[in-house]
């Protein structure tokens, strides 16, 4: 997915809340500001959005001195999904098809972007909503089909929070499939993207071996990440990508991929002929 022209009003303000949380000091905020605008002037039309994303927060970084502006979110975002587990735990087990519940409730995880809002809202409140509703793009036939036929299944995973969800899916996978995980984060802080060490904070270790992407931006960006992080991506039999930014890195891959997102823009939204805020399970079949 490229660059559209409203994805530029969107980055100027994820820039803004994010220096805010980086640092106090307005000469900093002011100084990173004319930075990503001259970025932003500069960028390509070829570019998917998660290109643009690691410069910025790269800016950002290194102006201001601190290279992850949301740690304390992240820990708060997976302290409150882990708090919720035990409730979705009890919805899963009365479930007629667990699997598919698991599955919406990863997607409903996706609501947890620092880069999309800085309140992300009610978890609870939001993966009720998920379950309860149909998916606005549904290709869980054949995301169970393909699961079930699998020797080694990829997840991209994106956000902290998002994660502790996707390992209750890795859980509820692995009794349908004895198959071996992998669980992909970003290779350095940015946004509130999970790395490694909040997969292992929430326990993703024990049901997945952990690897990552081996750059910093917001998504599996191919032309970037690391010969490791590749070659994972195309020789494993299923690969799963979380989120909005690894759809927005990924919606053109040379080989299929199961997309779980929420989509949370216009932009998105109308690439996936879906409805703004929908649910999305999508099959990207390789042309």
């Amino acid at each position: 997915m490229r660059i559209d022209v409203e994805c530029i009003p969107c980055f100027a303000r994820q820039a803004l809340l994010t220096v805010r949380c980086a640092t106090t000091d307005d000469a900093i905020q002011l100084s990173v500001m004319k930075e990503v605008g001259r970025l932003i002037a500069d960028v390509s039309p070829d570019m998917c959005p998660p290109e643009l994303a690691e410069q910025i927060y790269g800016v950002i970084s290194a102006l201001s001195g601190n290279e992850d502006p949301y740690k304390a979110e992240k820990h708060r975002a997976n302290k409150l999904v882990l708090d919720l587990e035990p409730e979705f735990r009890d919805v899963l087990s009365k479930s007629d098809d667990a699997l598919f519940s698991c599955v919406k409730l990863a997607i409903s995880g996706n609501s947890i972007d620092l880069g999309i809002t800085s309140d992300y809202g009610d978890i609870g409140v939001k993966a009720r909503e998920v379950l309860a509703a149909s998916l606005g793009v549904d290709d869980y036939a054949s995301f169970r089909r393909s699961l079930e036929g699998a020797a080694h299944v990829l997840v991209v995973g994106d956000n902290t929070g998002e994660i502790v969800f996707d390992r209750m899916l890795i859980e509820q996978m692995r009794k349908v499939s004895d198959c071996r995980f992998t669980y992909m984060v970003r290779g350095r802080p940015v946004i509130n993207d999970g790395t490694a060490e909040d997969a292992v904070a929430v326990g993703i270790d024990r049901l997945a071996t952990i690897a990552d992407t081996g750059d910093g931006a917001p998504g599996l960006v191919l032309s970037q990440c690391s010969e490791e992080a590749m070659n994972l991506f195309m020789t494993a039999d299923m690969v799963i990508s979380k989120g909005q930014g690894n759809y927005e890195a990924l919606s053109d891959a040379p080989r299929d991929v199961f997309f779980l997102l929420l989509a949370k823009c216009d932009v998105v939204s109308r690439e996936l002929d879906t409805t703004l805020g929908a649910a999305v399970l999508k099959h990207h079949v390789a042309s």
